[in-house]
């Protein structure tokens, strides 16, 4: 039986650029740096000659796994969002306007500036879209006023 959800992953091309996006803009902490060569990743993974550096970051109440392969190295621009795959995180914030901010005064790039929510659970809500140093996307949004996690 299924118990939990353990973390999400994110496949990046240079794993210290995304450990200074995601520890310095979102204030993910790190629980483990390590790398893996052949062995049980190539096993788990399918991928013969698999190398690759795990490093697993919390905050929040979740976790978030970066993984780049040294070996196979794949492609070095995430996949776009409309594409099977394409995976994004979510941070929520109570100051939206705040955190565009702090993010345009990082250089951070922006793929859409705050938008209304306007169905769905978050309707009234506010949200917007930016992009990690790959391309991966990451949503930022502030919940409609009575709205809970």
């Amino acid at each position: 039986m299924i118990t939990g959800i353990h973390h999400f992953a994110l496949t990046v091309s240079e794993i210290d650029r995304s450990l200074a996006f995601y520890t310095g803009l979102f204030g993910l902490e790190v629980l483990s740096d390590r790398e893996v060569q052949g062995d049980y990743v190539e096993k788990i993974t399918g991928i013969p000659g698999a190398h690759s550096r795990l490093v697993h970051l919390a905050g929040y109440g979740q976790r978030l796994e970066l993984l780049q392969y040294k070996n196979p190295r794949g492609e070095v621009r995430a996949r776009p969002l409309q594409d099977a795959g394409s995976a994004h995180v979510c941070f929520i914030t109570d100051d939206l306007d705040a955190e565009v901010a702090r993010l345009q005064a990082a250089n951070v790039t922006f793929r859409s500036l705050p938008v209304v929510t306007t169905s769905g659970p978050n309707k009234g809500g506010r949200g917007i879209y930016i992009e990690d140093p790959d391309g991966n996307a990451v949503e930022v949004v502030q919940l409609a006023p009575g709205v809970t996690v």
